[in-house]
């Protein structure tokens, strides 16, 4: 008799690397995709979106859009709290109204990036309370702290909570190189009870080239059976612009990947696509993603959003 396999559901988070006015119709684009299910019933092909109003580039840079949509409104709130304000003292992010009308449109799940958790967050909770939604921690920062911030300020919330691998691997010790006693040991601030999800996008290390950030899958497997939580892969900062055509197949190769022998590895995919006013070279296209879609449905099933009744108002509008 042939063995089940465990998590042949998988989460498939796509859109652009930041959000502006220009790509923000290529999100909806993304809610309007469809595939057909192993039941043969069509459904929802996208769970969830990437809105994201704020970078945590290398280098900061007063150039349009080069830090995200959010960066005159966040640097001022920054001010705002390093002179003693509070969050309301602070004005909405840009991007925060545009998860707001996105969501009461379209019921789909938004993730997005945290920097500076206690002004992002406080905004995210004002008007994204009740609604679903997946924030990671950037790999360049990559502090316990933080994701304690981030907890303190979202735990009454259904929301998840990602954890991006840090970009060094390091030397091992007991079993576990750096890298891996890190990405764990961040994951300790948080109490077991919040929904935590480990995110894999590889290692910048001298033997990387020609992939941006290399893949160490058996670090992901090592992470997953020893925390027990959820792993998602993040092909666009694995693969990166060199190669770009590489990242389809590569995410099929890495969703077939299995923990055991019932089990996959991956339980999401986080995934660039579309245009963007940042990274836009290590994008895939929406034909891409379509490709990626339908060869993806016919060894797991996506997990279709929530069914949701669309209503077409913007409470995020009358927000400061």
């Amino acid at each position: 008799m042939e063995r089940k396999m465990k998590n042949t559901e998988v989460t498939l988070i796509a859109g652009p690397c930041s959000i502006s006015e220009k790509n923000i119709g290529e999100v909806y684009t993304l809610s309007e995709m469809e595939v057909k299910n192993s039941l043969g019933e069509t459904q929802r092909a996208v769970t969830g979106v990437r809105i994201v109003g704020v970078k945590s580039r290398t280098s900061y840079t007063e150039k349009e859009g080069a830090m995200g949509i959010d960066r005159e409104v966040f640097v001022n709130n920054m001010r705002s709290y390093a002179q003693g304000g509070g969050i309301k003292d602070m004005k909405m992010l840009p991007s925060i109204q545009m998860s707001d009308e996105f969501i009461r449109k379209t019921g789909m799940i938004v993730a997005t990036e945290i920097v500076a958790p206690l002004i992002q967050v406080p905004l995210c909770d004002k008007v994204l309370k009740d609604h679903e939604l997946l924030l990671w921690t950037p790999a360049v920062l990559q502090i316990g702290w933080n994701l304690m911030e981030m907890y303190e300020c979202s735990k009454s919330n259904a929301w998840k909570l990602g954890i991006k691998n840090p970009k060094w691997v390091g030397k091992e010790s007991d079993g576990q190189n750096s890298m891996e006693k890190t990405w764990l040991g961040i994951g300790t601030y948080v109490p077991q009870i919040q929904d935590i999800i480990y995110i894999h996008r590889g290692v910048d290390v001298a033997e990387s080239a020609p992939y941006r950030n290399l893949p160490v899958h058996e670090s992901a497997k090592k992470v997953k059976k020893l925390s027990g939580k959820q792993m998602y892969f993040d092909p666009s900062h694995t693969f990166g612009p060199k190669m770009k055509d590489k990242i389809v197949e590569g995410t099929l190769d890495a969703m077939r990947m299995k923990l055991s022998d019932d089990e996959y590895l991956y339980d999401g995919i986080l995934i660039e696509a579309g245009t963007s006013q940042t990274d836009t070279e290590q994008h895939i296209t929406h034909a891409e993603l379509l490709d990626l879609i339908n060869k993806l449905a016919k060894f797991r099933d996506i997990v279709p959003p929530k069914e949701h009744k669309k209503v077409v108002t913007n409470t995020a509008s009358s927000a400061k």
